[in-house]
């Protein structure tokens, strides 16, 4: 058996304190899914993946420039490299009728951080203004859409449940946020992830034109 990353050991510990059941699923010859959650009513699949540091996160000018500005680095193509890189391992566990969850771990400093924004566009690609151009009433908003880059869509990532992400601040303190696939084949059930989860978010409809476009918090 393979050694627990630092995202797999702290995401035990918060299912721990919790007092959640789960087994570790075991190693075959294909790539398995990390974790199942024994909740009730039923289970639900959970793939465990962090962001490292790399040669970015380490600079001493980035470093220094972050704490000038007063803000850090999203790393929205990194979380979406997670999702490619977890998806494969859950799809096969959503075919079989379990929703299944992608949780994100952020290893990587204090120049990185995963909030709701990172999220959004990880899985549904950058926000875009339409404007209206005409002869008579000059420029007008339409509406609003997303680029490039999304990974979540009505035809892609429809085995994810929901993207996840865990944070860990002093010892044995844990969050976990979970932001709900609104295309899901399989979805997660609020209640049923209640236990485990300190947030929950839902979406609407990423392609109805709308003003703002942003995840609703769910009182579950």
């Amino acid at each position: 058996m393979s050694i627990a990353t630092v995202s797999e050991q702290f995401f035990e510990a918060h299912c721990s304190s919790r007092r959640i059941r789960f087994r570790r699923l075991p190693e075959g010859t294909s790539r398995q899914p990390d974790y199942e959650l024994l909740l009730c009513p039923g289970s639900v699949i959970a793939e465990v993946k962090q962001i490292d540091p790399n040669e970015t996160d380490l600079s001493p000018e980035v470093l220094r420039q972050c704490q000038e500005q007063g803000y850090g680095l999203a790393p929205v193509d990194r979380v979406r490299g997670l999702i490619d890189s977890g998806y494969p391992q859950l799809k096969p566990y959503a075919q079989r009728g379990f929703p299944c969850i992608l949780i994100a771990y952020n290893n990587a400093g204090l120049v990185n951080y995963i909030d709701e924004h990172t999220v959004t566009k990880a899985m549904f690609g950058p926000l875009f203004l339409h404007f209206q151009f005409g002869p008579s009433d000059g420029v007008r908003w339409t509406g609003t859409g997303f680029g490039g880059g999304r990974k979540v869509t009505r035809n892609t990532c429809r085995s994810l449940s929901a993207l996840c992400v865990l944070e860990t601040g002093s010892p044995g303190v844990s969050r976990l946020h979970v932001y709900h696939n609104p295309y899901a084949d399989v979805p997660a059930n609020p209640t049923q992830l209640a236990s485990v989860a300190d947030f929950q978010y839902v979406y609407d409809d990423p392609h109805q034109n709308r003003s703002l476009f942003g995840p609703r918090l769910l009182e579950v």
